[in-house]
């Protein structure tokens, strides 16, 4: 299978607002960008996204409005899944600390429970095995290059973009 993941911050997933910031804005446009050449350039046969099921992303719209329409999937663990699995407690208490410049933001550290969701999603994005073209795949950055080598080492051919997340927020 043929994977593209593409790095994001969760808050410039969502279609864009009247109250996003500049910023906010610029980098939801960028995202929109990227996804309408990527589809424009390619046989995608589903979109895969870590986002809320409830979430009005752009790849879900994206995913809706092509001709044909592209089947679009959550694969984000629900609370009852993340108990089920063990890692609910752990992931509400992840060790942060802020962040060195920016008193207002806090870099999230990686911990043994990533692994177990990163697995999950694996296994969501593997069930698109069956199906012709490329699979696009969105994940918050801390994921990306975990999943990337997990999907590597199976045999599928993955391309990550980090392009959108231009600084990390998070470490091992």
């Amino acid at each position: 299978m043929t994977i593209l993941i593409i790095s994001i911050a969760h808050y410039i997933q969502l279609t864009e607002s009247q109250y996003d910031s500049i910023n906010r804005r610029a980098s939801k446009v960028a995202l929109r960008a990227l996804l309408t050449a990527h589809l424009a350039q390619h046989e995608v046969s589903a979109i895969f996204e870590e986002s809320l099921p409830t979430d009005t992303t752009i790849a879900r719209q994206l995913a809706s409005q092509a001709n044909p329409h592209i089947p679009w999937t959550c694969i984000i663990m629900s609370e009852a899944e993340r108990k089920a699995a063990g890692i609910f407690h752990a992931l509400n208490n992840r060790p942060t600390r802020f962040h060195p410049t920016n008193p207002n933001e806090e870099i999230e550290k990686r911990i043994p429970e990533d692994d177990v969701r990163e697995d999950f999603f694996i296994n969501e994005i593997l069930m698109a095995q069956e199906v012709g073209g490329e699979v696009v795949v969105l994940l918050g950055d801390m994921h990306v290059i975990p999943v990337a080598e997990k999907l590597r080492a199976m045999g599928h051919t993955v391309t990550a973009r980090h392009e959108l997340v231009p600084e990390k927020r998070w470490e091992n």
